[in-house]
């Protein structure tokens, strides 16, 4: 009975000691300089192992060294070493292994082999010889695929791509962004260096260039951005991602504390830790956390190599405890070497099944596991991992990237940075920049120097958002322009490129090429294009101006005809018949006839004629009408031509040419017309398809000389000089500033090619938003409109004149009529003279008649031609003079109805008034009585 209770009790003891002491070889390979990575491969062993009482089962490590020299073969033959010495696994090599040999081995002896580091892309025909192989370092399909949409969330549309050419396995890496490239060439750009070679040369390639995707080994990375410094890819507002995921080895700390002017924005991607990781590991780099406080370590930095041998000794615990629960009485450890599976014999079976157990592993939220999300595919290629964009300075993380694509921005404090005083690059360039000659005089300097609306606007801005400034006026005095074989930009585009500025201000025109080098805020100023033309100056008219629609000898020839037509239509009208009329149509036997056409009426006809006034009187004979009708015809012609001409004569000054747009400008060859070489107005015209550009653009490049500027002023300068031979194009709103400050400038036409001046700043830049959301605060202010009034409007108190509106039809002033108004002056002041001198004789006459004083007389006869209204003047009775001018012709008609026919005759060559006086005859007493009154009359009147 006892006999069988101590045999019962001697086998549990045994069985009880087996389970618990069961011992399982692992093999793995390290070379000699991966001493720490075997020490923590020895930890984490130690560690899966646990306390010796609570062991139920042991992992007992077989380690092999390897040296840089080992051949393949050497390598294979301590790899069968270890599957001799029946080892469960088999880890390593590190990818200094030239070749997959162990790999090989494993696959044809069935034990699982695990990888820590980056392998060589798998080729299909390989896979059958690495069904055994799992690599726990992350598939470079899918981290290529990390860093193309890590780049697009980071917004870049342009960068360079720079890799170690002697790395085999960064095509892989970076094959996503390398396709970019193919695509966009002129966007992606690729450079490649070597180890000691001089690395300003690859910089200098690409100088300007402010987004750079890194890929260096951690041990060049400081020697390589080093050498940078000189070519500005270290300046602030820069960016640099670094894609190795070991960047953290190398302490770029270093760098940026002896340099100054260090102000990249450095980012790295690395694998994302779980948050609780084991209590015997330490985080990466030179630094530890030790009760809430960072101290330097002096052990060697933990690297990411130390985290994937951890994640795979536990990947393989884990599939062991797990093939042990369902396979308790298989999990045996392998009997097997390498010559007797080379030779067809049987290989483990459980090693496929403990393969299948670790590919079909999930990782995700398994505090076991250093590196997060650890899945595999078939292959055995690790597909699922989160990747951390961090800032490698400061060992802060930014974002997280995870296998759907998605990335999350990290809720981190923004690190403090240094105050800055940000350089503002411009040019000169009134109104906008300009010196100021009272801080010249007194020998000022800073921005104490400087006036112009870019001034006031950027004081403005810095007041709002709160920072200071230094202007930086471009050496060049250009704007931006990229050379076509260099693509280097210069002028202020060049300067916040080349990192020289951190904003660039000016009349500065957004336009699609200097968008692809640099950003801008909104709009400070819209504006167009127009023609800028010179103004003839105004010359005073001549008195007789009026007169000049016809030369001299046209008038001189008009006047002489006047005269000679007079003098032959009254000789004309005397020998006609029909013009001699009877006096008195009641009667119808006149004793004479009167002809009306002497040369008084004659004149009035004439020029009543051709001044086109008309007159009550015209000839009945048909000679006369006829000479009268030749005469009109001319007199027509005359008026009219003048009407004609002086029209056109008035309105010539301002009507100074036929062009009134661009069209029109590149229609003709006369006027030759340009604009600043390089400039966006020359870049419109370049780049559009519109005919009249294009035609225009043409013209201007085969003018000879050249009709383009290095600027505005001397395109200014050049349309003075040629007074009217000469137009420049150029933005509207320095054309109006010039014609404020010179009065003989135009513009000509409409304004055309819309644009818009904003600030320019580098890619990326934080602060653009602010000065954007800066500059629609002072425009909702009228801030803005402010400004342009003062540095538009002519500060010397001058002002030009209107300039008259081309299309309208132009009014004419005095100064052109002023001749037609003084004529009209003098021929009434001659008819006032003889008016009055006429009026003096008769007053005098009138004192003599009626016994006055000249004064009394006067008087007398003012005050009845001041009363307008009486329309009658009395006669005074006996008066001679009055007898004499008013009754005459009374009295003779009276004694000519008594006279009979026969005794009337005709006496030509007499007036009317000596046939009158002549006797009658005895026969007729009356006619001797009047005779004889008007004889007494007469002699009265003598």
């Amino acid at each position: 009975m006892w006999h069988r209770i101590l045999l019962l009790c001697c086998w549990s003891a045994f069985l009880m000691r087996h389970s618990q002491a069961q011992q399982i070889n692992i093999g793995a390979f390290f070379y000699d300089d991966e001493l720490e990575l075997e020490k923590e491969f020895m930890e984490v062993v130690s560690a899966l192992n646990g306390p010796e009482s609570e062991q139920t089962m042991r992992f007992y490590p077989l380690v092999k060294r390897l040296k840089s020299d080992d051949s393949s073969v050497a390598i294979q033959e301590q790899a069968c070493d270890l599957i001799d010495n029946g080892v469960a696994a088999i880890f390593g090599p590190s990818a200094k292994a030239a070749s997959d040999i162990v790999a090989v081995v494993c696959n044809s002896t069935g034990i699982p082999h695990l990888e820590f580091d980056v392998a060589d892309e798998e080729h299909l025909e390989e896979k059958p010889n690495h069904q055994m192989t799992l690599n726990l370092y992350p598939s470079q399909v899918i981290l290529s695929k990390a860093y193309a949409d890590i780049v697009q969330n980071f917004g870049w549309r342009k960068f360079t791509i720079v890799y170690d050419a002697t790395d085999a396995k960064a095509s892989a890496r970076l094959q996503d962004l390398l396709q970019l490239r193919e695509l966009h060439n002129d966007v992606v750009r690729v450079r490649k260096f070597t180890k000691d070679e001089d690395y300003r040369v690859m910089w200098k390639s690409i100088r300007g260039e402010r987004r750079v995707v890194l890929d260096c080994p951690p041990d060049m990375l400081v020697d390589v951005l080093n050498s940078s410094t000189e070519f500005g890819q270290t300046g602030l507002y820069n960016h640099i991602f670094l894609t190795n995921l070991e960047t953290y080895t190398d302490n770029i700390g270093e760098l940026a504390a002896d340099n100054e002017t260090f102000g990249v924005n450095i980012t790295a991607a690395r694998l994302l830790l779980n948050p609780d990781p084991p209590i015997y590991s330490q985080p990466y780099g030179y630094v530890i956390q030790r009760n809430d406080m960072v101290v330097e370590s002096n052990e060697p930095s933990r690297t990411l190599h130390h985290d994937l041998v951890h994640d795979a000794l536990q990947l393989f615990a884990q599939s062991w405890r797990n093939a042990s629960f369902f396979y308790p009485d298989r999990m045996q450890v392998p009997r097997i070497t390498c010559d007797f599976a080379a030779s067809g014999g049987r290989t483990w079976p459980m090693g496929r099944y403990l393969t299948r157990l670790m590919k079909g592993t999930s990782g995700v939220n398994n505090t076991n596991f250093r590196t997060s999300s650890l899945q595999f595919d078939e292959d055995g290629q690790r597909i699922t991992f989160n990747i951390e964009v961090y800032d490698p300075l400061d060992g802060v993380g930014l974002a997280v990237w995870d296998p759907r694509g998605q990335i999350t921005q990290l809720n981190v404090e923004s690190k403090v940075q240094k105050k800055m005083i940000y350089r503002v690059a411009t040019r000169i360039g009134p109104p906008y920049f300009d010196y100021n000659q009272t801080a010249v005089e007194l020998n000022l300097t800073g921005n104490a120097l400087y006036e112009g609306y870019a001034v006031d606007l950027i004081d403005a801005i810095s007041k709002e958002v709160g920072f200071e400034y230094v202007f930086v006026p471009v050496a060049d005095q250009q704007y931006g322009k990229q050379d076509k074989d260099t693509k280097q930009w210069n002028g202020i585009i060049g300067e916040i490129i080349n990192n020289d500025a951190h904003m660039g201000i000016c009349d500065l025109t957004i336009t699609q090429a200097r968008k692809t080098a640099v950003d801008f805020t909104v709009p400070f100023m819209q504006l167009g294009v127009s023609i800028l033309a010179f103004k003839k100056e105004h010359t005073e008219k001549e008195l007789t101006a009026f007169l000049m629609p016809f030369g001299d000898e046209v008038w001189i020839w008009i006047l002489i005809s006047v005269f000679v037509v007079t003098f032959l239509k009254t000789i004309v009208a005397r020998i006609a018949q029909m013009d001699w009329e009877n006096p008195h149509p009641c009667n119808p036997d006149p004793e004479v006839l009167e002809n009306m056409w002497h040369i008084h009426n004659t004149g009035w006809l004439s020029v009543a004629s051709i001044m086109t006034a008309g007159c009550d009187i015209l000839p009945k004979s048909p000679q006369v009408r006829l000479f009268e009708a030749t005469w009109w015809v001319f007199a027509i012609i005359i008026a009219n031509s003048y009407t004609a001409n002086l029209a056109a004569f008035l309105t010539n000054s301002k009507m100074e040419g036929s062009i009134g747009s661009l069209k029109d400008l590149s229609a003709q060859k006369k006027v030759k017309f340009g604009t600043i070489y390089g400039g966006s107005t020359y870049n419109l015209l370049a780049e559009s398809n519109e005919t009249v550009y294009r035609l225009a653009f043409t013209q201007m490049n085969n003018d000879d000389p050249s009709a383009y500027t290095k600027d505005n002023g001397e395109g200014v300068h050049r349309v003075q000089r040629n007074r009217g031979n000469y137009m420049f194009l150029m933005e509207t709103t320095t054309l109006e500033y010039h014609k404020e400050l010179h009065c003989n400038l135009r513009s000509v036409g409409e304004k055309f090619g819309e644009k818009h001046y904003a600030i320019a700043v580098p890619f990326g830049a934080e602060y653009r938003s602010s000065l954007s959301e800066a500059i629609l605060k002072l425009s909702e202010r009228g801030k803005l409109y402010d400004f342009k009034q003062r540095w538009w409007k002519n500060n010397k108190g001058e002002t030009c004149e209107e300039e008259v509106d081309p299309s309208a039809t132009p009014d004419m002033n005095f100064e052109e009529l002023r001749g037609i108004f003084y004529t009209l002056y003098v021929g009434i002041l001659i008819a006032f003279l003889i008016g009055i001198i006429e009026f003096l004789v008769y007053v005098q006459q009138v004192a003599l008649e009626e016994r006055l004083t000249m004064k009394e007389a006067f008087v007398k006869e003012i005050m009845f031609v001041i009363c307008v209204w009486n329309k009658k003047k009395p006669i005074a009775a006996g008066s001679p003079v009055s007898s004499l001018r008013t009754t005459p012709r009374r009295s003779l008609d009276k004694s000519l109805e008594r006279t009979p026919k026969s005794g009337r005759r005709i006496v030509l060559g007499r007036s009317s008034e000596e046939m009158r006086e002549m006797p009658q005859g005895s026969g007729s007493r009356s006619g001797s009585s009047s005779t004889g009154k008007e004889k007494g009359q007469k002699e009265a009147r003598l």
